[in-house]
């Protein structure tokens, strides 16, 4: 009786109730088919292509008993192994995904992400190379229920803007990520392209002119988007990802939550977020919060946001790569089913992403790296086509984004990593000069009345690379030991000067300035090399790239 046997089986759901039942039906031909109460009716596994092993099953004659060679002992450990692995095969999704995943979890991953054509994109091949991906945070409420709209200050648009955007570059050899913040509101040039309804009639031929750089998703989706940041860097986009509200929330509760500091106390109308100075444990609404909070922290500008974001950012990161996350099966499918489910990717890039996340595998916060883009002027009031008056956007400073870009086509780290110190560094004394002798020039004069001794002086001062002048005459006379005399800006360049005079005297002379002077005295024996310490690199200004480990809270 078929409706007996198919309760018998419990079959309550459809597939779409259960992404891996697929895997587990009967093999084509078994007999299983509903009503069919001969003896081939088996429930099975069929894994690799080894044939299933025969399972006693309820049926209107009672259970049948297992056919022969197979042991009670197999038998019943057939009956479970069905139910074992459709729980341990969906826990250990994340797992396998980035541990080099399964082609059934392939399938499965590929299955869940929404897919988008885009137009422009540089590639259409593997996961092979370099890549650039451009990561667009899209303002949809997709899933975001009335309440948490409210609580998130997230206002009333039905969700046609990118709130976020940023450039995601992949090493060839996939031992480094670097990621670029673009400013939202920064004054770029968006590209001929045809209306869609929200600047004039739908389908009109709207002309390439200047505008903020948020703009180009509202009014032309994913296809203006990319043609406008190849445009404004002059790099070849591979691929395209969005990532909506919804999904940035379900990612940051799966995990937990996330740990974000702040240097003061935060009270944003504008967001709602409520934070006190330090570190805090957020959930994924204040994490939200956080990532968008603007006026009450930065008076306005996006720049303070880019930094919460790449903190943020780096802070989930090294939660998602923990082992409470790696090793704790239901966290960790929890974590990849929200990731999936907030996702819009390219068609190309979802056919090859559990590919590219089995390369990445090993990544960890000290291989992804966050750049600025240079800015020339943060708050540049321009008028804008749509409006008579004057509007804030940001003016990038064209030479240093074109070395950041630059950096990023030629597939180069964005920052050098730091090299550790040598042993002989390491045995330098704590006050060891800095300034090298190519950098410094003194002043040589004759301060005992030897004929040509300070020609002499300043000739072996040079051989060791200082720039010395020496002065004609005598200054003075009578002077027995040498004098290193330098002004309140020159007291760096004068340790160097001693280090090359041992036993010279250094005397402090206001007057100086920055002059460093050399007054050679009747113990004048000559000079000797000099070793100068390193200072500790400094990241440059213009593109203050910090890896996502020096992002996350002390």
């Amino acid at each position: 009786m078929a409706d007996g046997h198919d309760s018998g089986r419990g079959d309550t759901g459809g597939p779409e109730a259960d992404p891996l039942e697929r895997y587990f039906r009967p093999r084509p031909g078994s007999g299983a088919a509903a009503g069919d109460g001969g003896d081939g009716d088996i429930e099975g596994v069929t894994i690799e292509g080894m044939p299933a092993p025969r399972v006693a099953v309820e049926s209107p004659r009672g259970p049948r008993r297992p056919g022969r060679g197979l042991s009670p002992r197999a038998a019943m450990s057939a009956r479970r192994q069905k139910r074992f692995l459709m729980v341990t095969g969906t826990m250990s999704a994340f797992v396998l995904l980035t541990s080099g995943g399964a082609w059934a979890f392939q399938n499965y991953v590929t299955g869940m992400i929404d897919k988008v054509s885009v137009g422009g994109l540089g590639r259409d091949g593997g996961p092979k190379g370099p890549m650039t991906i451009l990561v667009a945070g899209v303002d949809r409420r997709d899933g975001l229920t009335r309440a948490q709209q409210k609580a998130a200050r997230l206002g009333h648009h039905e969700g046609e803007r990118s709130d976020t955007m940023l450039l995601v570059h992949v090493s060839r050899d996939r031992d480094r990520v670097s990621v670029v913040n673009l400013p939202r509101d920064s004054y770029v040039t968006i590209p001929a392209h045809e209306s869609n309804g929200s600047e004039g009639e739908k389908g009109a031929k709207v002309p390439s002119r200047p505008g903020k750089l948020t703009w180009a998703y509202q009014f032309g989706g994913p296809d203006l988007t990319v043609s406008t940041v190849k445009r404004a860097t002059g790099l070849s986009i591979d691929h395209y990802i969005e990532v909506n509200f919804y999904g940035f929330v379900k990612m940051v509760d799966a995990l937990g939550g996330v740990d974000v500091c702040t240097e003061q106390p935060v009270d944003d109308v504008k967001s709602g977020l409520k934070l006190p100075a330090g570190t805090s444990h957020v959930d994924g609404m204040k994490a939200l919060a956080f990532a968008r909070a603007r006026y009450t922290l930065t008076g306005g500008s996006d720049l303070g946001r880019i930094d919460r974001q790449q903190q943020f950012m780096a802070a989930m990161l090294k939660q998602a790569l923990s082992t409470k996350t790696l090793g704790d099966p239901v966290k960790s499918t929890k974590f990849l089913n929200a990731a999936l489910k907030s996702l819009r990717v390219d068609e190309d890039l979802a056919d090859n992403l559990p590919d590219i996340a089995d390369q990445m595998k090993d990544l960890s916060t000290d291989d992804l790296t966050f750049g600025k883009v240079p800015l020339s002027n943060p708050d540049y009031e321009t008028v804008l086509w749509n409006s008579a008056q004057p509007q804030s956007t940001v003016l990038w400073e064209q030479g240093g984004a074109r070395d950041l870009f630059t950096k990023i086509r030629r597939d180069q780290p964005l920052a050098e990593p730091s090299k550790p110190p040598s042993a002989a560094a390491s045995r330098k004394p704590a006050n060891a000069p800095t300034v090298p002798p190519e950098d410094i020039s003194v002043r040589v004069l004759n301060a005992i009345g030897t004929p040509g001794l300070a020609t002499k002086a300043g000739g072996q001062l040079e051989e060791l690379g200082f720039e010395a002048t020496v002065q004609p005459g005598v200054a003075r006379r009578g002077l027995q030991r040498t004098q290193i005399r330098y002004g309140p800006d020159g007291a760096d360049s004068a340790k160097t000067v001693a280090a090359a005079i041992p036993g010279a005297k250094l005397k402090k002379v206001s007057g100086l300035g920055s002059e460093v002077q050399v007054m050679v005295g009747a113990d004048w024996d000559g000079v000797q090399k000099v070793e100068v310490a390193s200072p500790s690199p400094s990241p440059s200004p213009s593109d203050g790239a910090e890896t996502a480990t020096q992002k996350l809270c002390g």
